[in-house]
């Protein structure tokens, strides 16, 4: 008889721990005169789209240590900026993220930043001796520790000369992408860093515009980054979407190998490989896709009896994302408690649209807000109180679900490592095949599968080479071989769950 500690490991992985936040920034394109040495490597971003509105949070890694910020984001007519939460981006990332699990196995009983402002002495802004006339400010603001503003113009170089008139150190290479985006009819977002905040102050920046538009602005993107730059793109609608004109890279399942003597997976060599053959590195892989994830308890191939999810600063597991991105709030004091998790699991198979009854740019606890229509699941009851009065609600879950059905919402997670010349276009998201990918992979082939037995033959599902050397001398398996098994695959199950793979 053959039996296999498939089970024993199937309990021992779902579990995914968010980790400690990574420092991070709120970026469009990022400006950085020529005595800045910080370079933009990698972008996080959450897109929600829905016929109502689409909602475009955005987030950097940077080599370098900036002292100032200078950001830039063209955007539809009618957007506002708000300030988003850690939690979200820290949640998402985690709970998405590729995991490895070993293969099945038994023993025989034998034997960045964006980079510094210009030369200006003010974090403000100025109308400026440049372009002053032509550029349109159509809103000034502070949003957490932001000075904000909004602009447009509809002459070419006329703001290009007032970013440089306000600090915004624009290269020559870029101002022609700002006069395309001018031509387009965009406005845009500009936002400093307010004098006296530190780096580390910095919150996640999203930005609301009316209508659906599924599309990022990628040419601005490219302002600020080296030759390479990695991106994590969520999406959030009512179908999985896929880039288009992008090729779709792969990563070969049967070559995934997990070593049993680090207790880690060969997945992150065989992932950079497979973005970098595919159509030159102007690709994007799709390690995950669920309809009903954010809501609803999910299951794999790998955790049969459900994913389970463990926040940072807490050891209670949680069944859903939503329920995650609550208690992350709450580990970060972004949150004052965990009661409005109950309301996202009732709306898990919600077949009404979440409506947002408050005017554009005010926040869902403002008083001025009004009331839903009937049969409709008002945004308000989406947002988390905050640790603080002051402070704006944990509502970025309410934000991306305005204009959807909660239980048609499709989670999608793209990944990129684009090359420079990519970045020559914007990036149009396009609904895809409506298949689900799962993020929880079992290795094929194992690597020093000896360091589970000792001196047993170790038995790995999987690899072929260990399981006809082992034919025969199963049966003779102790129980004592097999609660060591077990134990090892549990302490290997326990590391790696506190990170991606």
């Amino acid at each position: 008889m053959k039996l296999r500690l498939f089970s024993l490991l199937a309990l021992a992985v779902p579990s995914v721990t968010l980790l400690p936040p990574r420092e991070a920034l709120a970026c469009g394109g990022c400006f950085a005169p020529t005595t800045e040495t910080t370079v933009v490597n990698a972008h996080r971003m959450v897109l929600s789209l829905s016929p109502v509105q689409s909602v475009l949070w955005d987030q950097i890694q940077y080599a370098g240590d900036p002292s100032e910020f200078a950001w830039v984001l063209p955007v539809k007519p009618g957007a506002t900026i708000e300030v988003g939460s850690d939690a979200w981006f820290e949640t998402l990332d985690a709970a998405t993220s590729v995991r490895i699990t070993p293969p099945n196995s038994m023993c025989a009983s034998s034997g960045g930043g964006c980079g510094a402002l210009g030369s200006s002495d003010s974090a403000g802004f100025s109308d400026g001796a440049f372009g002053g006339e032509q550029v349109t400010v159509l809103h000034r603001g502070t949003v957490g520790p932001y000075d904000t503003v909004t602009l447009a113009t509809d002459t070419p170089g006329a703001l290009n000369k007032w970013l440089e008139a306000n600090g915004f150190g624009v290269d020559a290479s870029t101002q022609p992408v700002i006069d395309a985006y001018v031509e387009e009819r965009f406005d845009f977002i500009a936002l400093k860093l307010q004098p006296g905040k530190d780096v580390k102050e910095m919150k996640p920046v999203r930005v609301v515009m009316p209508g659906a538009s599924p599309t990022l602005p990628l040419r601005m993107v490219a302002a600020g980054t080296g030759a390479n730059v990695a991106i994590t793109l969520f999406t959030i609608s009512e179908a999985r979407l896929a880039p288009e004109g992008f090729a779709a890279a792969a990563v070969p399942h049967d070559l995934l190998a997990w070593d049993f003597a680090s207790q880690d997976s060969n997945y992150g060599e065989l992932r950079e490989k497979a973005l970098a053959a595919a159509d030159g590195g102007r690709a994007f892989l799709t390690p995950y896709a669920q309809q009903g994830s954010l809501f609803s308890p999910v299951s794999s191939s790998a955790a049969p009896f459900g994913v389970q999810y463990t926040t940072s600063g807490s050891t209670t597991p949680v069944d859903t994302i939503a329920a995650a991105f609550v208690q992350q709030g709450l580990a970060n004091g972004e949150a004052q408690d965990t009661a409005c998790a109950v309301r996202f699991a009732e709306i898990a198979m919600e077949g009404r649209v979440v409506a947002n009854p408050c005017p554009a740019g005010v926040r869902l606890d403002d008083p001025s807000c009004g009331e839903v229509a009937s049969g409709q699941i008002d945004a308000r009851e989406l947002a988390c109180r905050p640790l603080d009065p002051v402070d704006p609600p944990l509502d970025d879950l309410a934000v991306a679900m305005v204009g959807l059905h909660p239980k048609d919402v499709w989670l999608t997670r793209l990944e990129a490592n684009l090359p420079r010349a990519a970045l020559d276009t914007d990036l149009e998201l396009i609904p895809a095949k409506q298949e689900r990918v799962d993020n929880w992979l079992r290795a094929r082939v194992s690597v020093h599968a000896e360091v589970l037995c000792g001196a047993a033959l170790p038995l790995v599902d999987g690899d072929r080479a260990s399981r006809t050397r082992g034919q025969g001398t199963l049966v003779g398996m102790t129980l004592g071989a097999l609660a060591l098994a077990a134990a090892i695959a549990r302490r290997g199950a326990r590391r790696f769950a506190s990170r991606p793979a």
